[in-house]
């Protein structure tokens, strides 16, 4: 009967820890884009765009974004592979994100990630 108890006692104490670690969960991407050498990803909670270097190939990659469909706005990053960059953008609640992600091939043809949309 004690074991039973203890047992009992152990499991509850375990979901309610479990469920104050949900409560408070750690700040992600909600949205991300991403081609062979580039990624980037924005979170809405503070308006957040990560910018990252995938590959080692001496290419410097650039993030392309719009809000509410306006003209596009561009972030270079020449840090070096496997390195990012943060921007940190203050938009209105809602607003409507377009962003790709692209690798600036030189000389060449840029490669760029399809549009991801997302709302500040």
């Amino acid at each position: 009967m004690i074991k039973k108890a203890a047992l009992t006692l152990g499991a509850s104490l375990a979901l309610a820890a479990g469920g104050a670690m949900l409560a408070m969960p750690a700040a992600h991407a909600d949205s991300s884009a991403s081609i062979p050498g580039a990624r980037a990803t924005f979170t809405s909670d503070g308006e957040i765009f990560r910018l990252y270097d995938t590959s080692c190939d001496d290419n410097p990659v650039y993030l392309r974004y719009k809000v509410n469909g306006g003209s596009e706005e561009r972030f270079n990053f020449s840090g070096g592979c496997g390195k990012s960059a943060t921007y940190n953008l203050d938009l209105a609640e809602g607003a409507k994100v377009e962003y790709k992600a692209c690798v600036d091939i030189r000389p060449g043809i840029d490669r760029c990630s399809g549009w991801t949309t997302d709302r500040a």
